[in-house]
């Protein structure tokens, strides 16, 4: 019977155990010598989860709920000549959302898992943790931008005869028009008034994977010409110009777009965060701001954000200034195009599913599998399941993160001027 000491370290050499390991384990493998620690990937903030306010509600998948929002009675300043004072109404929109599942998961043998002095499974679910936070991320992002960035394009093919086919860069915007305060689909008996190249006309039916707009007078198009929606949010732009197309390298970001920015968002009575907007900005944007003179000279009189202190510039001009990694961009031709963003309160709204984390309450195998709620982003939680080994030799760990719910925008379009979607402002510039 050998009883000598069991050896302080594993010979990979002699006992060949790394040839069997899947890929990713192998690479973290230097001539049979494991690394001691896993070192973090570049990681951005999750930022546009946390400006949403969270509406939970409970309902089947594929379900859409509609949120309601009142407007205002119009001002009467006119004396009653009468006995009785004329019945007035007050508009009512109404904005929906969707219950859809997003997750990911990933797998984790526990053997090759403890053969690691930096133990792969916490890896591994942390990375799921940050895979959930980007995912979510993403998805805010996509709904913000769909809804404050829509509404305003441009002719991608010209029509050297008159046409009602018109193909643009971007149909998002242009879905559907606001009747009695429902959104309903753009139909030659619900058309969406727009301009094309500055002429009056209307859409009356999109084809969203052709990216293709029918209008109702055919016309003759250029390349580049802009469609803008009657209703389209208000975006800002270097020289007013009509859209991302019409840019060029030298339209730069300037202070001065920011407080164009402000003052819409204050004029159509937006509320702020704390008594500031917020503008989420690339390094791209922030490198750019730099070099304008009325943008450092303002930055002078900053002071520091309590809300975003690990990501601020500073609060200045009305704004709580942030750094964005997750900005978006878009490429017309040779111009990659910034998209950062001005904020106010209650631009975006969170609808998760009510009860995520006790899915299996009552069902006597609570315990049976691990679920809890996290927060990989701020304001938005998902449910984190590990399930126990269902392989026979009880090593396959698998860890899921799931969400289900939407983010939805309200639009305003009852309150203020005729543009919807009033509670942000989209700056573009090169």
């Amino acid at each position: 019977m050998n009883t000598s000491p069991r050896p302080a370290w594993f010979r990979l050499g002699r006992h060949d155990v790394r040839s069997t390991l899947p890929a990713p384990l192998r690479a973290i493998m230097q001539n049979g010598v494991l690394d001691r620690v896993f070192l973090d990937a570049l990681l951005p903030d999750f930022l546009y989860p946390a400006i949403a306010d969270s509406e939970p509600w409970a309902g089947g998948l594929g379900d859409t709920k509609t949120f309601t929002r009142t407007g205002l009675i119009a001002p009467n300043p006119v004396p009653i000549t009468g006995s009785d004072p004329t019945p007035h109404t007050y508009g009512v929109e109404q904005w929906s959302v969707t219950m859809d599942q997003y997750g990911d998961t990933i797998d984790t043998n526990l053997l090759h898992s403890a053969m690691t002095l930096a133990s792969k499974f916490l890896r591994d679910v942390q990375t799921l943790g940050i895979n959930a936070g980007q995912t979510l991320n993403q998805i805010a992002r996509a709904r913000l931008y769909a809804a404050y960035g829509g509404g305003r394009t441009w002719a991608t093919t010209a029509q050297g005869s008159a046409s009602t086919t018109c193909v643009v860069a971007d149909v998002s915007g242009f879905l559907s028009v606001m009747v009695n305060g429902v959104p309903v689909a753009v139909s030659p008996t619900n058309p969406l008034s727009v301009t094309v190249a500055g002429v009056a006309n209307t859409v009356t039916a999109v084809n969203v994977g052709a990216k293709t707009l029918t209008l109702g007078t055919a016309v003759t198009q250029a390349i580049g010409d802009a469609v803008v929606a009657a209703n389209a949010p208000v975006s800002v732009r270097p020289g007013s110009k009509a859209t991302a197309f019409n840019l060029t390298g030298s339209d730069v970001a300037t202070f001065k777009l920011f407080r164009a920015a402000v003052t819409r968002l204050r004029k159509q009575n937006v509320p702020s965060n704390g008594g500031y907007y917020t503008a989420h900005i690339s390094p791209d944007t922030e490198a750019a701001l730099f070099d304008d003179a009325d943008f450092k000279q303002a930055a002078q009189g900053r002071v520091d954000s309590p809300i975003y202190r690990d990501l601020s510039i500073g609060r200045f001009g009305g704004i709580d200034w942030v750094r964005n990694l997750e900005s978006p961009t878009v490429t017309v031709g040779s111009v990659t195009v910034q998209r950062p963003i001005v904020t106010g309160a209650g631009v975006l709204v969170s609808a998760p599913f009510e009860g995520m984390g006790s899915l299996l309450a009552g069902t006597g195998t609570e315990d049976v599998p691990d679920i809890r709620m996290i927060g990989p982003a701020t304001g938005a939680q998902v449910a984190l399941i590990v399930r126990p080994p269902q392989d026979r030799l009880q090593q396959q760990v698998s860890t899921t993160w799931s969400w289900v719910g939407d983010f939805g925008v309200p639009s305003d379009s009852v309150t203020g001027d005729s543009a919807q979607f009033k509670r942000a402002v989209v700056v573009e510039h090169a």
